[in-house]
């Protein structure tokens, strides 16, 4: 631990602020401001979104071709304290990271031949930050776009890295079942919502896919009944978590859901509705990006810090910047830096002194992609 903060090195320093100053999703404001006002000291020009909190920031010479993807957000958790915002998924990190290598690039002046862009974009954790970013078109005119992301110990120890993360895809689908409360000594007289959710949610767990692919289907919510016993409940809410490792998968299972939905309306004559709220896809990587990310590595850290590919049932919506604009090539390079006891934990910690050498590799790759 840093007694004095003052003499930490600046990568150390933003982290513990932005860890100190956790924002949710879409409320960013003063982490944006944080950072932009960082950039504006260092002569650079930050260019805040009008429609929500984040901005880009450029730097070099000429229109960029290289990109920066920073996450803002901080995650929400229910503790014995009560509710706490914390950047338990690590996007303090992150954040340093790349707030570090644009800086660094910026000292290097003329050393620096091509234009780089960094964006900083909200609500990472609700699915949909990035494509509302994305609409914006900051990222059109790239050519490479690297993310960052710290690692748990268990699946990339320190010091290594991956230049690259393959996410799994998620989607999230909100439904209602329509009917009429009635008579609980008169079930023969409308339809127990409670029961076509049961059936419901069997159907989705049986779900199929290429069995070669991991991917699930369960329901996560469900709510029903008014808190009196003799009333069958008619309606229902329920909420359901799909996940898969590749987009076809996916596909595969939205499909299945839809199809569940239509079947069990018309066997039980009511009124099903369903309607994904996020969807965010598995990973699109960029052969020449994730190769560009390989060749920093080893000559930042060495053949021996160079791992695998990372794969993980986790989802990150960056691949939603190369879902928009296909021809973008994008990777995420994965930091080893010890996280424990995991990612999205209240508890969550992770070595700091993985900061600067990711930086290292960021800035590498960067100069790489001309």
């Amino acid at each position: 631990m840093i007694e004095d903060a003052s003499e930490a090195p600046r990568i150390v320093r933003i982290r513990e602020h932005l860890a100190a100053h956790p924002e949710p999703s879409w409320q960013e404001h003063a982490t944006a401001d944080y950072l932009a006002g960082i950039f504006a000291e260092a002569g650079l020009v930050p260019r805040p979104f009008a429609e929500f909190p984040g901005f880009t920031v450029d730097v070099g010479p000429g229109e960029p071709v290289v990109g920066l993807r920073g996450d803002l957000d901080a995650l929400a958790h229910e503790t014995a304290a009560g509710t706490i915002i914390a950047h338990s998924c690590g996007h303090d990190a992150n954040l340093a990271i790349v707030t570090e290598t644009v800086l660094r690039l910026a000292e290097l002046g003329d050393g620096l031949g091509h234009g780089v862009r960094a964006v900083f974009q909200p609500a990472e954790e609700q699915g949909n930050g990035a494509a509302s970013v994305a609409e914006l078109g900051v990222t059109d005119g790239l050519d490479v776009l690297f993310g960052v992301h710290l690692r748990p110990g268990s699946e990339l120890p320190a010091p290594r890295f991956a230049p690259s993360i393959s996410h799994g895809a998620c989607c999230f689908v909100r439904g209602g079942i329509s009917g009429a409360d009635h008579h609980g000594a008169r079930p023969h007289q409308g339809v127990n919502a409670i029961e076509v959710a049961a059936e419901f949610a069997a159907m989705v767990a049986a779900l199929r896919v290429d069995p070669q692919v991991p991917a699930s289907a369960k329901f996560t919510e469900l709510r029903a009944g008014s808190g009196n016993l003799n009333v069958i409940p008619g309606s229902a809410a329920f909420g359901i978590d799909l996940r898969a490792q590749t987009n076809a998968a996916m596909d595969a299972l939205r499909t299945g859901v839809s199809r569940i939905a239509r079947s069990l309306a018309l066997r039980h004559g009511v009124e099903i509705a369903v309607a994904e709220e996020d969807h965010v896809p598995a990973a699109i990587i960029g052969s020449r990006a994730e190769a560009l990310l390989a060749s920093a590595i080893r000559e930042v850290a060495g053949e021996a810090a160079l791992a695998p590919r990372a794969i993980t049932s986790g989802s990150d919506d960056f691949h939603c910047y190369t879902l928009r604009r296909p021809a973008l090539e994008a990777a995420m390079l994965g930091v080893g830096a010890d996280v424990v006891p995991g990612l999205h934990d209240p508890a969550m910690r992770f070595d700091a002194t993985r900061l600067s050498p990711a930086a290292d590799v960021l800035v590498a790759a960067c100069l790489a992609a001309r």
